[in-house]
């Protein structure tokens, strides 16, 4: 405890920065090349960006030395310069602390290896020690404060980086891993398992364990709360340990070629005060977090502080309720509750048929028309029991048809091909598969979508598909032969009986493809351009990414004019205040209107109830606009879904 930073977070909670790359980044650095060469290239941008972050309110800076171990300065044939490019990491940060005159502590970062360890890989765990060792040798050499070892998803690699700093000096040391939405890390880690990490390595065990990167304030926040729990039943005091939590902005989504994250800097600073009544003294950001989310934190970290006392009584009585983590499950289903609404038999027509048959309708007035699909996303495993007794149970209360994500958010499930099938088999039921370019080459793309045909999959919506690094594989490679237009135009040329390169299949496929909608896209120029283009190359009907006011589409509409494909409308019904700030904040493409967050906010513990009214008034609101809907369930609350359908044919009925 001699060491001033150990003091200094044992007497109150510190401020760390913000995303160091994420700012390096969006000030011209180039993502091709390694950002620890800039402290020798352009010193001055490095210099700026820590400057930045202790003038927002920084108690600690890291040095941008993530990747700067022999491994991966290797790749860009830097592995000579570890020892440079780290003193010089540490003396910039340092000079940035002159610059500013605030005391503030430089903290050496120390990123993954991108290693795999034996038997996984060929690296040896005295290799990996010999390369961590040298790069905090050069880090110490340049003057850090303590160490701070982040990103990480091996265990034991996080073991062998904190043993490398006991090793090389008496700093303090900061263990960080990295937990998805789910809550693991890429390996399969999970917060319980840090703790027992901890307690396994004794004296040699960090100072401070915690969680950086992999989600948004909200998961991390639940992730945080297990890793904390773990320790109080393991018996370790808050005077032994202390904990950290630096999330990102969000989750990003890529946008002209750049990662934009979606957390409001105000969002995050929400988080600021749970984070610290459950027990983290280190707060801060990670990915996507600017000097401006790092300068909310501030403001919202003093307030906690000048009046400490009084929030933490006050904490005791709100925390629990306010900031409950969102509970992942299937609530039980009352069978008796589902309305018995007999499914529409898969008719001969093609979907794209049928959906222009209701369009023509809805405009002559002649028809009544509606289509309802419900998506589900597919198994995280090989048994598909819960998937197709939920799909039983929403077509027994009237949808039409299935649709089927493909590895949404870049998260490996079951093929979308496979669950489709399997549905299919299971329940007879129309499906619709969701089918993205990023896993797929030319040659796969075609194979892929001449097998749909063949196992009667005939319905397509056409995506690029959110990038690996988003995911739980960011290592993986994409592939991107074609993005969602070419896709459309892939699809069109087998349904004329050729391949890409122009070649005889035989017979002509009869699928029906679908394209995505932004109609909330910030760059709504774009996004009508980048429709036109989907349009033009053949979508047959399209699917918008869920809304929640009537304007959301209308406003979309009028600026586009008549859209000439069928439309059907996403709606991804709320269950509490919560889940809407996630989903504004950190769900790439939804963006929910401030009135209907204070709405679910007011509601309390009738969140669920006020989420399902709201979306059935959307509902019947967009119908003369649309010519169907496909409903979101979250959580696994199919019973949700299938009360919203009960609804929905019961007032088309009685129109």
């Amino acid at each position: 405890m001699s060491h001033p930073f150990l003091q200094a977070i044992h007497n109150k909670p510190l401020l760390a920065d913000g995303g160091i790359g994420t700012l390096l980044y969006a000030r011209g650095a180039s993502a091709e090349g390694v950002f620890e060469q800039l402290n020798e290239t352009r010193s001055d941008l490095v210099l700026q960006v820590h400057i930045d972050y202790l003038n927002a309110g920084a108690d600690v800076i890291e040095t941008n030395s993530f990747s700067g171990n022999r491994f991966r300065l290797a790749s860009y044939g830097l592995e000579d310069q570890v020892s440079r490019l780290n003193i010089a990491a540490a003396k910039i940060a340092r000079n940035a602390r002159e610059i500013v005159g605030k005391p503030a502590f430089v903290a050496g970062a120390v990123g993954p290896s991108g290693q795999l360890l034996m038997p996984l890989g060929e690296m040896s765990a005295q290799k990996l020690l010999d390369a961590y060792k040298e790069q905090m040798a050069a880090l110490l050499a340049g003057g850090v404060d303590l160490f701070i070892i982040e990103t990480m998803s091996s265990l034991e690699e996080l073991k062998i980086a904190v043993q490398a700093a006991r090793a090389v000096s008496k700093l303090p040391v900061v263990a960080q891993l990295s937990f998805s939405v789910e809550g693991h890390t890429l390996f399969g880690a999970t917060p319980e398992d840090a703790i027992k990490l901890v307690v396994e390595m004794g004296n040699e065990a960090p100072d401070v364990i915690g969680i950086n990167c992999g989600a948004g304030p909200g998961p991390l926040f639940d992730s945080l709360i297990r890793m904390i729990e773990a320790a109080k039943k393991q018996g370790i005091s808050s005077e032994k340990l202390t904990f950290s939590c630096l999330p990102n902005a969000g989750q990003p989504s890529l946008t002209g070629g750049r990662y934009q994250f979606s957390s409001r800097p105000e969002y995050c600073a929400s988080y600021v005060e749970p984070y610290i009544h459950i027990g983290a003294h280190l707060v801060g950001g990670c990915c996507g977090t600017t000097p401006e989310h790092i300068k909310a934190m501030r403001k919202m970290l003093d307030q906690y502080l000048a009046g400490r006392a009084e929030n933490e009584a006050r904490a005791k009585l709100t925390t629990e309720q306010t900031h409950q983590p969102i509970f992942i499950g299937n609530r039980e289903t009352d069978k008796s509750a589902i309305p018995k609404v007999q499914s529409v038999e898969i008719s001969t027509k093609t979907l794209a048929e049928r959906l222009k048959l209701i369009k023509e309708q809805s405009k002559s007035n002649t028809g009544s028309g509606f289509f309802v699909s419900v998506e589900l996303d597919p198994p995280k495993g090989a048994v598909a029991k819960k998937l197709i007794n939920a799909a039983e149970q929403l077509v027994k209360a009237g949808a039409n048809a299935i649709n089927v994500g493909d590895s949404p958010m870049a998260r490996v499930r079951m093929s979308s091909m496979a669950t489709c099938q399997l549905i299919t088999k299971a329940v007879g039921v129309e499906t619709i598969i969701h089918f993205t370019t990023r896993d797929r080459n030319l040659m796969g793309i075609q194979a892929d979508l001449l097998g749909c045909q063949a196992l009667g999959i005939n319905n397509i919506l056409a995506l690029t598909g959110d990038p690996p690094a988003l995911g739980n594989y960011v290592h993986a490679t994409a592939v991107y032969d074609v993005d969602s237009v070419g896709l459309i135009k892939i699809i069109n040329q087998l349904n004329k009986g050729l391949d890409i390169a122009g070649g005889s299949i035989g017979s002509p496929t009869n699928l029906s493809v679908g394209c995505a909608l932004n109609a909330n896209a910030q760059d709504r120029k774009g996004e009508i351009e980048r429709f036109k283009r989907k349009l033009d190359a053949g979508a047959d009907f399209v699917m918008t990414q869920p809304i929640y006011e009537k304007s959301d589409l209308t406003d979309f509409l009028e600026a586009f004019g008549d859209c000439p494909a069928p439309l059907l409308v996403g709606i991804m019904p709320l269950h509490s205040f919560k889940h809407a700030e996630y989903l504004h904040n950190e769900v790439p493409g939804i963006s929910i209107p401030e009135h209907i967050r204070k709405q679910m906010e007011k509601a309390q513990e009738q969140g669920a109830e006020v989420g399902l009214e709201l979306a059935f008034e959307l509902l019947e609101q967009i119908r003369p606009y649309c010519q169907g809907v496909y409903l979101v369930p979250s959580f696994g609350r199919y019973d949700d879904m299938c009360s919203l359908l009960g609804k929905l044919k019961q007032a088309m009925l009685t129109h």
